[in-house]
């Protein structure tokens, strides 16, 4: 017999799939900050206990708001299908901290506003919310605290997968990729477990200097601005002359929301690694030569781009509520927004002396391996192993339609009429 799931079973299956990761959990608490414009920001994690605390300067809660915040649903930055179009802010589905709660054995969030002298203090255990209820220890200032322990007790598994380096790597990296679109915004990050300060980002006046601070000064002397507008969208940002063994330094926003494993990253890297000397190592010849294959023999380890994009463009042009964490993203119109990309980058790459033309084989594979092609790519023309190939083949068809015509004309003279 089909039976409806009880609630406490949907609200843990619900929050498994919005808060997948202990990073998730930490970007999601820090984009509410952010949308409730702070401009200071603390984060502590302890991945031996699974704990988290944010820490924020905004605009904060008062009782009444308190009383909503947690219920699934319930949200100050969305009231209408309208809104959806308009989308202001990073938070708007209204489950982010009730999913937290379902996944965390206990969470406490502590606020205040400008306006008011008294601290509220709102608990979750287990995920059922408690009555809010004034705080003994009131905070100096307005802000939010969100405290969140024994995150995914229920879930040993996904615990038992998650290595406390490579994890808390990953809180880092999801710290910077924020942090790159708020420069702002100061930013501070302490590992609890080992009692170290891991980032501590002052607020500075653009990506670039933002960038400096994180990766250092000789990085951050290797970008170059880009700036390019084509059918009503803008791309803009940061690309390196240089690359980097990995691709932990490509960031790629949509309105200063970051995005993951688009078609814009595949266009992106394509046009670095082959339409451009920027990913050769350096040990590579300074220029191709005529017999060598491009991109097909070089010396040393592969390169990828480094780059800080930003495309702005309509809200209405495109969806991100694919998936929970709103890093898949599908536009109304590809076609324009690739466009813009291609001219926009290859713009870049000719005005600083770094475009190659890239090789038949190379465009040849990425039209092949991709849904969508390079828009102004040169026609590709067969080769003489090609045409050969393309001759047999239809020599053969030509043979077996004529042996196939002349067994019919063989089995109609035996048939009796």
């Amino acid at each position: 017999m089909i039976k409806c799931l009880v609630e406490d079973v949907r609200a843990r299956l619900r929050s498994g799939v919005t808060i997948n990761s202990l990073g998730q959990c930490v970007e999601e608490l820090v984009l509410n900050s952010i949308d409730a414009k702070a401009t200071c920001v603390a984060i502590r994690v302890d991945l031996e206990a699974f704990k988290i605390q944010v820490v924020d300067n905004g605009s904060g809660m008062g009782r009444e708001d308190l009383n909503a915040m947690g219920k699934r649903y319930f949200t100050s930055k969305c009231n209408s299908v309208g809104d959806l179009e308009n989308l202001m802010f990073y938070g708007f589905r209204g489950e982010a901290v009730a999913s937290i709660a379902n996944m965390a054995s206990v969470v406490e969030v502590s606020s205040k506003t400008s306006r008011t002298a008294k601290t509220f203090v709102k608990l979750f255990h287990n995920g059922q919310a408690l009555e809010v209820c004034e705080a003994e220890l009131s905070r100096p200032s307005g802000g939010t605290t969100v405290t969140v322990c024994n995150l995914f007790h229920q879930l040993p598994v996904r615990r038992k997968c998650m290595g406390p380096l490579l994890e808390f790597e990953r809180v880092r990296q999801k710290v910077e990729a924020i942090s790159l679109m708020h420069p702002s915004l100061s930013l501070s990050l302490r590992n609890d477990a080992s009692c170290s300060m891991v980032l501590q980002l002052p607020k500075t006046r653009d990506v670039y200097s933002r960038f400096c601070q994180i990766y250092g000064l000789g990085r951050s002397q290797k970008l170059r601005e880009i700036n390019h507008k084509s059918g009503g969208f803008e791309l803009s940002g940061y690309i390196s002359i240089e690359g980097h063994y990995n691709k932990n330094m490509q960031f790629l926003y949509v309105n200063r929301r970051l995005v993951l494993k688009t078609r814009l990253h595949k266009l992106i890297d394509f046009l670095l690694r082959k339409e451009s000397v920027i990913c050769r190592a350096k040990s590579g010849p300074a220029s191709r030569q005529p017999t060598s294959s491009p991109g097909r023999h070089r010396c040393g380890p592969e390169l990828y781009g480094i780059f800080i994009l930003n495309v702005t463009c309509a809200y209405s042009d495109y969806d991100v509520c694919l998936e929970p964490a709103k890093t898949l993203i599908e536009f109304q119109n590809w076609d324009v927004l690739l466009t813009c990309i291609e001219e926009g980058v290859k713009i870049f790459l000719k005005r600083e002396h770094l475009f190659i033309e890239p090789c038949s084989e190379d465009i040849r594979e990425f039209n092949e391996d991709n849904d969508f092609c390079l828009y102004n790519a040169p026609v590709l023309k067969p080769s003489l192993s090609d045409e050969k190939s393309i001759q047999d083949s239809f020599k053969k068809a030509c043979d077996e339609i004529v042996d196939s015509y002349e067994m019919c004309n063989l089995q109609s003279k035996d048939v009796k009429r």
